[in-house]
């Protein structure tokens, strides 16, 4: 590897070894910088569109509550009240674990095998929330499990964050049957439980993978395209669902899904992870 360009250092050998593995991952040779990797072209579909790639030259800003009410991230008057109140009652994270799985107000739970609700280390600086489980996750009942689950920690780990230093939730509870995506309705059924997660989990730095948590989370209509490795704030909500005035960094950034159908985006998702390792500001990220 050439020595141009500044390069992460890691202090322990299990963490180079899973960098290396997430280099050979993205298509990058170990002679080749690192830094502003140009991705090669990939071949796209007919009747697929390339995601915009555009530089980060004004800063992302959330949607009104009118843009998200009509993006359907708004709550929904005939479910939403009976999540949030039953999120409210949740002061600690055992008790939001127990009243959403007691929870019968959510049609996904009817066709799902098991409630999804974390994984990883409680006190971790670190908490990712994920888009909705698929069917690993729903017969396992954790968090980014199978192939999705293996890439995510191998991007963790090429920073320097194990397996279980970072905190892993999903955006919703329970698996859409066939993997659909969810519909609005569904969305807002889950918005109270995630966000009374967050809150009570409060970490330092909340990483959003994927479009569907993103945007939901930030109240905002922009296309996940243009909030990856943008770093915006987060503001927490209390237990009635109102913004505070505390709020977290967050970074959105592609989920391991997309980026296992299109692996040419895996150069983007490592320039993501240094920029984590570097607001966590440690030399090796954890």
């Amino acid at each position: 590897m050439t020595d141009s360009g500044p390069t992460l250092t890691l202090q322990d050998e299990k963490a180079l070894q899973a960098l290396i593995a997430w280099w050979a991952d993205a298509g990058i040779e170990m002679d080749e910088p690192i830094v502003t990797p140009r991705p090669a072209a990939a071949p796209v579909s007919p009747h697929t569109t390339e995601p915009r790639r555009q530089a980060p030259a004004e800063p992302v800003r959330a949607a009104t509550p009118q843009a998200a009410r009509a993006a359907g991230f708004g709550d929904s008057p005939a479910t939403g009240p009976g999540a949030r109140s039953v999120a409210a009652k949740a002061d600690s994270l055992d008790a939001l674990r127990e009243a959403i799985e007691a929870f019968e107000g959510c049609a996904l739970k009817r066709t799902a095998r098991n409630t999804v609700f974390a994984r990883g280390e409680r006190a971790a600086r670190v908490m990712l929330v994920g888009e909705a489980p698929g069917r690993d996750e729903d017969e396992r009942g954790e968090p980014f499990a199978g192939q999705s689950g293996r890439l995510l920690d191998q991007m963790f780990a090429a920073i320097g964050i194990e397996r279980d230093q970072a905190y892993i939730a999903h955006m919703l509870n329970w698996r859409p049957p066939g993997n659909r995506a969810p519909t609005q309705d569904e969305i807002a059924q889950c918005l109270p439980f995630i966000e009374r997660h967050i809150a009570l989990k409060k970490p330092d730095i909340l990483v959003l993978a994927g479009e569907l948590g993103a945007r939901a989370l930030l109240r905002s209509d922009t296309a996940i395209t243009r909030l990856r490795g943008r770093w915006v704030d987060y503001v927490l909500r209390d237990a009635e669902g109102n913004p505070t005035s505390t709020s977290i960094k967050a970074l959105p950034v592609f989920s391991p899904r997309y980026l296992l159908a299109r692996p040419v985006e895996k150069r983007l998702a490592w320039q993501d992870m240094l920029a984590l390792a570097d607001q966590l500001g440690t030399p090796n990220g954890s």
